[in-house]
């Protein structure tokens, strides 16, 4: 009960009493110190007129009285700030003294006066083995020999700092390490320094990262500048083979020019005796006093053979004329039907095992093109739809108009063509066996030749086929008046198809 009571009392005290005795310490000094001031201004002069033997006591009383005041006021209010801050001025000791950093403190003739714990880390010595110790036993010997701690101490009292510079020091273990240095003079009371502060700190790994960076850049330098050496080399060797290759191009497109010239000679010079011998033939065949029938025989064989190889002659003369790129065309408005028939009639003679089915002859628009390659071209197609349908049977011709373009294709039942030679079948020299172990049909220049037509009067030529069962060649040509809806012709049976040609 009695200990309750006395922290009752204790707790109002403090709570209570104590700060009202404070407020009234204030109030009682500043009552006065307004009553001595009051006396000063206003009461001095009449207390000395009234009471001259008394005024020196008046002013030393209240005098007196204030400056206590006032003096007691300062010594409490210091006091209690020291008592607040106990642990302050002892904090603010510990603080070097415990930094991570190396804090080291010299007397004017550098020797170590004071050495913190980071010091102690980082060099490995204890406070006890450094204090009194001169600075340069920090030092290597080469740093000694040049004089490294007299230089930091002339900059430092030269300019009354020194700022991260970099030196080595060593560990008592031997070990270098790289450290940044930076300190300030201590001035004395007369301004002449009585000391230095100095603050290492261990920037070993720093330098070491940074070092290894040089080095590899170095090295990425050294081989960039070696990948560069080589990527010239290749230049210059790839420019010496782009030269070499260009020279072989000029000089091949040269071979090829001589090719198509000697060609073309050639092919002239055979046309010309291969006409003469032809036209000779069939002026003797019409002699009528020529009654030897194996003479005439003989002399329709030496005319037949005279066609073929002027048919060869010209076949070549075009390859080189494709080839070349100086195909020179005679365009007009042409006319399909006509050349369609002309050609039908022209081959139907050579055969009585296939017929033609043609389409309508009425509405088919005009082309554009070259009259004569056009038949060319149809002559090609129609001819070997005969030759690679050895059994016979009917040689379909179909043709469609669109607003630019006629397509005009030509089917035949014959052999087909394997896929796999699909893609070869329009190349120069390409020849397919017909199935028939006596021949294989043609020189291998007439489909060349006639893609090569189609494409120089701007229209396309494709095939399609199935092995065993027939082919559809298909070109297209330009019209020479667009038209503005689309024609199927149907095709229907040539009057020169007949049950003997089956």
């Amino acid at each position: 009960m009695v200990e309750g009571s006395n922290i009752r009392m204790k707790s109002w005290y403090e709570g209570q009493l104590l700060p009202r005795l404070m407020r009234l310490r204030w109030l009682v000094g500043l009552a006065i110190l307004g009553v001595a001031l009051g006396y000063r201004l206003f009461l001095q002069d009449y207390v000395a007129r009234q009471w001259a033997g008394l005024s020196w006591l008046i002013d030393v009383f209240f005098y007196g009285l204030v400056g206590a005041l006032i003096g007691w006021v300062c010594i409490t209010w210091i006091a209690r700030v020291v008592q607040e801050r106990p642990g302050e001025v002892e904090r603010l000791a510990s603080a070097p003294r415990n930094s991570a950093d190396a804090i080291v403190s010299l007397d004017e003739g550098w020797e170590i006066k004071t050495w913190n714990r980071g010091a102690e880390l980082m060099l490995g010595y204890r406070p006890g083995e450094m204090i009194g110790q001169p600075f340069d036993r920090l030092m290597p010997r080469d740093s000694r020999e040049t004089s490294e701690a007299e230089a930091i101490a002339q900059d430092t009292e030269q300019k009354g700092y020194v700022q991260a510079r970099d030196v080595e020091m060593l560990s008592k273990d031997g070990k270098r390490i790289r450290v940044q240095l930076a300190g300030n003079v201590l001035p004395s009371d007369g301004g002449k320094p009585r000391g230095f502060s100095l603050v290492l700190r261990d920037i070993t790994a720093a330098r070491q990262a940074q070092e290894q960076t040089q080095r590899l850049y170095r090295e990425l330098e050294q081989k960039m500048r070696e990948r560069t050496r080589k990527l010239e080399l290749a230049r210059h060797e790839l420019e010496e083979r782009n030269a070499q290759l260009h020279q072989a191009y000029e000089e091949l497109k040269e071979l090829d020019r001589l090719k198509s010239d000697f060609v073309s000679m050639v092919s002239h010079e055979l046309r010309s005796p291969l006409t003469n011998i032809s036209g000779a033939v069939e002026l003797m065949l019409e002699e009528e006093d020529l009654s030897d029938e194996y003479v005439r025989k003989m002399l329709g064989v030496v005319g037949d053979q005279c066609e073929r190889l002027i048919r060869l002659v010209r076949g070549v003369l075009d390859v080189s004329r494709i080839d070349a790129g100086r195909l020179n065309l005679d365009r007009k408005e042409v006319d399909i039907s006509p050349i369609v028939q002309r050609v039908v009639n022209s081959l139907q003679a050579t055969t009585v095992f296939h017929w033609f089915e043609l389409p309508a002859a009425n509405e088919l628009p005009l082309v554009w093109g070259d009259e004569d390659r056009v038949e060319q071209i149809l002559f090609n197609l129609l001819d070997n739809a005969i030759k690679f349908s050895p059994s016979g049977g009917p040689i379909g011709i179909q043709m469609q108009t669109g607003d630019e373009e006629i397509t005009i294709s030509v089917t035949d039942p014959g052999v087909g063509i394997p896929p796999a030679k699909l893609a070869r079948i329009f190349q120069k020299f390409h020849r397919l066996d017909s199935h028939d172990s006596r021949e294989t049909y043609g020189h291998g220049l007439g489909l060349y030749i006639s893609r090569g037509l189609v494409e120089a009067h701007g229209g396309k030529m494709w095939v399609e086929s199935i092995e065993g069962e027939g082919s559809t060649f298909t070109f297209t040509l330009p019209l020479a008046h667009r038209t503005t809806d689309t024609k199927e012709v149907t095709p229907h049976p040539s009057p020169e198809k007949s049950g003997e040609g089956r």
